[in-house]
């Protein structure tokens, strides 16, 4: 613990991606069935390109960047659930395809249009799930479920089943079970789409609070501006899985000459921005729905 304590007082990095490439390979399905099984051909498209990024101890870096930039690839890699084509990266120490347990156990993660809860249960079976699989202590696991479900305001939550909540009472859960063991990053993808404004004031505060009072890493990516007036220290611009910019947000605001909470302002800044990194006329940007998985024609 001692070191674990050291790192986190000089906020040392979580994650470290150095020059780290992903691509996927996808079949065509052109010519006779013969030809595709016996000589088939492939497509190559590369997710992310070069990406160099440092996450550290009590800092939010917001991931930002349109539709098939690369955002939902770049969590399935911190996460271990893909491997890069090129590149180095570690979490918490560990080079995260390995999936060591002394890594994954240290990690929480909330996917804004996917449950990690069981479907037709209470709430509550969830978070007893999480207390046993992580061996929490069980004074410590309840206490900071009080502490959860207060800022959250989950109390009246617990015993209905998840099939029944709204989309921002199912998330609002997520976040406090990605929380309940206390992890030292958390890695977030998209946690206040389609949510309300009353919950996404609750989100946001949750989040800012793990990392200022818990000195949580936090990796959050969002199409919503106001999570990086919210929650962000940093942010990480990405177009075709290149990260063309990375700097504090207020350094972000004051290049683009936004002040603070002027959201549609940033907005109309960012779209001019992201349209200046466009390769074809002809490519449109789409910055108001989740990323489709980059992996879903994926044969490897």
């Amino acid at each position: 613990m001692g070191e674990l304590d050291d790192e986190r007082a000089i906020g040392a990095p979580r994650v470290k991606i150095n020059n780290v490439s992903r691509i996927y390979r996808t079949r065509r399905h052109q010519g006779s069935i013969w030809r595709q099984i016996f000589a088939p051909t492939y497509d190559d498209h590369l997710a992310l390109d070069g990406v160099t990024l440092d996450l550290h101890a009590g800092r939010c870096l917001g991931f930002i960047g349109p539709n098939g930039a690369g955002k939902s690839t770049l969590v399935k890699l911190m996460t271990g659930l893909l491997e890069p084509s090129s590149g180095d990266m570690e979490v918490l120490g560990r080079r995260p395809s390995l999936r060591a347990p002394a890594m994954l156990s240290r990690i929480g993660v909330v996917f804004g249009h996917k449950s990690s809860m069981w479907w037709d249960l209470p709430v509550r079976h969830s978070f007893e799930a999480i207390q046993k699989i992580y061996k929490v202590d069980a004074a410590t696991f309840a206490a900071d479920q009080k502490r959860l479900a207060a800022a959250l305001n989950l109390g009246k939550l617990m015993d209905r089943t998840v099939r029944q909540l709204s989309l921002g009472e199912r998330v609002k859960c997520e976040l406090a079970l990605a929380l309940s063991h206390r992890p030292d990053l958390l890695i977030l993808d998209e946690p206040t789409i389609g949510v309300d404004i009353e919950s996404k004031h609750e989100l946001r505060a949750l989040i800012r609070a793990e990392a200022l009072e818990r000195n949580t890493a936090v990796f959050l990516t969002s199409h919503d501006v106001g999570d990086l007036f919210a929650c962000c220290n940093d942010v990480a611009l990405v177009y075709r899985g290149r990260v063309f910019e990375q700097l504090a947000v207020d350094a972000l605001l004051k290049k683009l000459d936004v002040r603070r909470g002027e959201t549609q302002h940033l907005e109309e800044r960012l779209i001019e921005v992201f349209r200046g990194q466009r390769r074809s006329d002809n490519e449109e940007i789409d910055f108001g729905e989740p990323d489709v998985d980059d992996d879903e024609d994926d044969d490897e």
